[in-house]
């Protein structure tokens, strides 16, 4: 799977978080795509076996990973502080959803 297709993903899960018009359902979406492909390339690294390993490595290594190999400069810089406040606002609903209950 390349990049570009998840570039894609991301680009609906803002679109959908858009069209919702909550910045909630943008960050549980994006955060759970960046999980997914840490897992993965988790499982790639550590798995023995050649033929998962082979098609785990085809994914890139996280969100992060995919900006960096698209943009360059003031470009990536500011994609990237984008991300972590989406990360740190992420966070921030975990754990006001935790200390809710």
């Amino acid at each position: 799977m390349d990049a570009i297709a998840i570039l894609f993903i991301v680009v609906l899960i803002i679109c959908w978080a858009c069209y919702r018009r909550t910045l909630e359902k943008a960050a549980y979406g994006i955060a759970a795509l960046d999980l997914i492909l840490r897992i993965f390339a988790f499982l790639a690294a550590n798995l023995g076996t050649n033929e998962v390993t082979t098609f785990l490595g085809n994914f890139p290594n996280s969100l992060l990973a995919v900006a960096d190999k698209y943009l360059d400069g003031f470009l990536y810089s500011l994609v990237a502080w984008m991300f972590v406040l989406l990360m740190c606002y992420f966070w921030f609903l975990i754990v006001r959803t935790f200390f809710r209950k």
